[in-house]
């Protein structure tokens, strides 16, 4: 069987309809059953294998000292002040380029276990850098709506800056098939919010 490299998607929730995914640096949300769906995703993987999770320094900053580096996945920090190392079982990169180079080779292992998937999981400055890089084949969406009262409507200054012609929405059974876990599909409602999970593949340039 012909090995291929690890796969990179983009996971992002983010509000409809113009997909805002920052305010002030943050989300206006708490959304329990979507972080659930969130750790689930990056932390499901093949036997013997692990998944990468990229995101920037200050999502990496933003997670209490606590609970980072995030359980059961290889922690992959990216800042331009950064050289290219690892720490206590995090890898410290100034590019992304440099952090695919490595983790995408065939023969890379973490603790004995080869990467599966990688996932781009923030922030909003990470998110609009890669969308465009034609290495991201994925963007799992939780694409948010508001239903709560108009004063409280949540005001987005970031915004997911894609072309939606390059991509393509995936049916349900796609993103399960892909993800690999359980999750709850239609349309999910929590507090002043309802979401559904979606996915949406890369179009395949045509020669």
């Amino acid at each position: 069987m012909m090995k291929s490299t690890p796969t990179v998607s983009l996971i992002v929730a983010a509000l409809q309809p113009l997909f805002g995914i920052g305010a002030k640096g943050k989300l206006p949300w708490r959304l329990k059953q979507e972080m659930k769906y969130f750790r689930d995703v990056t932390s499901k993987s093949r036997e013997g294998h692990v998944n990468a999770v990229i995101m920037g320094r200050k999502t990496w900053e933003s997670i209490p000292a606590k609970f980072r580096p995030l359980p059961n996945r290889l922690n992959v920090v990216l800042s331009r002040s950064y050289q290219n190392q690892s720490e206590n079982g995090v890898f410290y990169f100034k590019s992304m380029d440099s952090a695919l180079q490595l983790i995408q080779k065939l023969d890379f292992s973490h603790d004995n276990h080869k990467i599966d998937k990688i996932f781009i999981i923030g922030g909003a400055q990470i998110y609009n850098s890669f969308i465009a890089d034609s290495r991201v084949d994925n963007l799992l969406i939780t694409e948010v709506n508001y239903h709560g009262d108009e004063a409280g409507t949540p005001v987005f200054d970031t915004f997911l800056d894609w072309d939606l012609a390059e991509w393509e929405k995936k049916s349900a059974s796609d993103l399960q098939q892909f993800v690999g876990v359980e999750f709850e599909p239609g349309t999910v409602s929590e507090g002043d919010y309802k979401y559904e999970y979606t996915m949406w593949e890369r179009k395949k340039q045509r020669n």
